[in-house]
């Protein structure tokens, strides 16, 4: 047991880590019946708009072939130095009757992000795609744990009416009930076109409801009846970009509704997690907070060109979604400042917490393999905290403990000597 014992002292002080933290945008976007709309070309018109915002993931709405996502991939994506990759084009499966299908798809910058799996839930009006992605830390190869992004995106049924809001809420309930397939610890993005006209719309309830297997969270606070003109902040409204359609193709009636959706799971929202979202990082590109039933082109003066605007009214009727998530935050090997003479360790049958005030962490112990083999809420007391291990049966090998608090989080490497 004493060379345990020393064998764990050396691994805190001499085998920890840091990572560095990356940031990503996430960019969700209705590209209105792409690529077979009434405006041809419109791929150099989304390159301008990629170009601004430099997507890392791209979410789309309203594809309508393979064709489609490529030119978006090969075209659009051009001008950026990152490589990227698209998910694959599957047709819409659910609503085989439909003579209106449309799909969503995701674009992906390949040198930050890996496809592990992708697939899709049906619903009785369209598709709900989903997608695990796998961050490619710099610290995999160190032994930190992979960190997984679960992505949905979703096109909610359109148009108000009770029929219609009855399927949007059938819509929301077919993935809060796939959230609890999920590891509870899961990184969760829900991004789409939701339609949705009030935040007391059932599926918007249904979405956030705190008891779902993964709760979800608004990352802006802005209840209210979206749909009235007396609703503030106008800035999230996103449909439509044009007062009147354009072409035949699209909705009118000027920017009026917050149709336009990134959801995240809440556990993104504390920095101890390994996926954090940057705050007040979310926007719809292209609304300055002053512009109601007009075109956006017509809301110039503040912080978009007259370029983007325009590239924003000829390319779709809605406004993208742009929010930032950090990568690495929390992860694995991961010492803050704030956790000074903490540290946290495995002897025998016990986990062994030195820390530095009275709250509550999170403690985990993650195999070789990335896999959680203990995880538990903790109300540590400052000093001395121990924890029984001896339900878990865990074998002779390097270890990482971690232990992710609000105000600090501390991940360092642990050897157990059977």
């Amino acid at each position: 047991m004493r060379q345990a014992i020393v064998t764990i002292f050396l691994s805190l002080h001499c085998i920890a880590l840091v990572i560095a933290q990356q940031q990503a945008t996430i960019m969700s976007y209705n590209v209105l019946n792409f690529p077979t709309g009434n405006i041809a070309g419109r791929e150099d018109t989304l390159r301008n708009l990629i170009n601004h915002v430099q997507p890392d993931l791209f979410l789309i709405q309203e594809l309508k072939s393979d064709s489609g996502l490529q030119l978006i991939l090969n075209e659009s994506f051009s001008d950026l130095s990152a490589n990227y990759a698209a998910s694959t084009f599957i047709p819409q499966q659910s609503n085989p009757s439909s003579d209106f299908k449309l799909q969503q798809a995701i674009i992906y910058n390949s040198d930050l992000f890996g496809m592990s799996t992708e697939g899709f839930l049906m619903t009785s009006t369209r598709d709900i795609n989903k997608f695990k992605l796998y961050y490619k830390s710099p610290m995999l190869l160190s032994g930190a744990d992979t960190i997984f992004l679960y992505v949905f995106v979703a096109h909610l049924k359109s148009s108000q009416g009770a029929e219609n809001v009855a399927e949007r809420l059938s819509m929301a309930q077919t993935f809060t009930s796939h959230l609890a397939y999920l590891p509870s610890n899961a990184n969760v993005i829900l991004a789409g076109d939701f339609n949705l006209y009030t935040s007391t719309e059932p599926a918007y309830v249904e979405l956030l409801d705190n008891t779902n297997a993964i709760q979800l969270r608004d990352p802006i606070d802005a209840p209210g009846n979206w749909n009235s003109s007396s609703f503030e902040p106008k800035s999230v409204l996103t449909q439509s970009t044009r007062s009147s359609a354009i072409f035949g193709d699209g909705a009118g009636g000027g920017v009026d509704d917050r149709f336009d959706f990134i959801l995240l799971s809440a556990n993104t929202f504390n920095n101890w997690n390994t996926v954090v979202y940057e705050p007040d990082s979310y926007y719809a590109l292209g609304n300055t907070g002053s512009c109601y039933n007009q075109s956006i082109t017509a809301c110039s003066g503040g912080e978009w060109s007259d370029e983007i605007l325009s590239s924003l009214y000829y390319m779709s009727d809605h406004l993208p979604i742009v929010a930032k998530l950090n990568f690495g935050v929390g992860s694995v090997a991961v010492i803050d400042s704030n956790t000074e003479n903490c540290s946290a360790y495995i002897s025998g049958d016990f986990l062994e917490v030195n820390w530095n005030w009275d709250e509550q962490a999170m403690a985990s112990i993650i195999d070789p393999l990335g896999r959680i083999c203990f995880q538990q809420n903790l109300n540590l007391q400052t000093g001395k905290n121990r924890i029984d291990l001896s339900t878990f049966n865990l074998h002779s090998g390097v270890y990482v403990v971690r232990v992710a608090s609000e105000k600090s989080q501390l991940g360092i490497k642990s050897l157990i000597l059977q």
